[in-house]
C-alpha cells in the first residue's frame, strides 16, 4: 500500500488530503508535524455511521426465498441491531416489542430463519448472525465467526430463480 509523508510546518489542520507528492527526501525541523497518509482511501458515508457487511448473492435471493413480511422484519432487525462479532442480545419479547408483533410470532420467525440457516439461538437472550451471509466487526474476525460455525446450523443454500416471484396480495375487506 503505497503511503505519502508530508511535512506540515507549525500545527494548522487541514480539512482534506493532499495530492501525494512526488517522493523526495523529507527535512523535519523541531515543532514540525509530520503526518502519514494512506493512498486510495475509502471514505464511507452511511446513515448511522456504522453498517455491516451482507452478500451479495443473499442479498438479491431473499426475495426468492418466499419469507412472509414477519421473517423478513426479523431478520432485518436481526441484522440491523447486532453487536460486533453478529450476536443480537434481545429476548423475543424484546424484538416482538419493537416490531409491533407477539413473541410466539418471533420465535416462529426465528425457527424459520433458523431453518435456513441466516441465524440461530445460541443461548437464552442471544441470537446469532450467520457470518457466511452477513458480518459486522473486523474483517480479520469473520474468519474464526465462520470457524466457528456450529454443527448444528446448516449450509445457506441460495435459490437459483432469476425472476422474482409474484407478490402475494390479499383480499381487502
Amino acid at each position: 500500500m503505497d503511503r505519502a509523508l508530508r511535512v506540515i510546518p507549525g500545527f494548522p489542520e487541514t480539512s482534506a488530503p493532499a495530492p501525494a507528492p512526488a517522493p523526495t527526501p523529507i527535512q523535519v525541523k523541531p515543532g514540525d508535524k509530520l503526518l502519514v497518509e494512506r493512498a486510495h482511501r475509502s471514505i464511507y458515508d452511511f446513515v448511522g455511521g456504522r453498517y455491516y457487511l451482507m452478500s451479495k448473492a443473499l442479498t438479491a435471493a431473499i426475495p426468492h426465498m418466499k419469507l412472509t413480511p414477519t421473517e423478513t422484519d426479523v431478520l432485518h432487525h436481526v441484522l440491523g441491531n447486532q453487536e460486533s462479532g453478529g450476536i443480537l442480545k434481545a429476548s423475543h419479547e424484546q424484538i416482538g416489542t419493537e416490531l409491533g408483533i407477539g413473541r410466539s410470532e418471533v420465535g416462529k420467525a426465528v425457527r424459520v430463519l433458523s431453518k435456513i440457516g441466516l441465524i440461530w439461538q445460541e443461548g437464552r437472550k442471544q441470537i446469532r448472525v450467520n457470518p457466511r451471509c452477513a458480518y459486522f466487526g473486523a474483517s480479520g474476525r469473520q474468519a474464526e465467526a465462520v470457524a466457528e460455525i456450529p454443527d448444528h446450523v446448516p449450509e445457506i443454500v441460495l435459490p437459483q430463480n432469476k425472476v422474482r416471484p409474484p407478490r402475494r396480495r390479499r383480499k381487502l375487506r
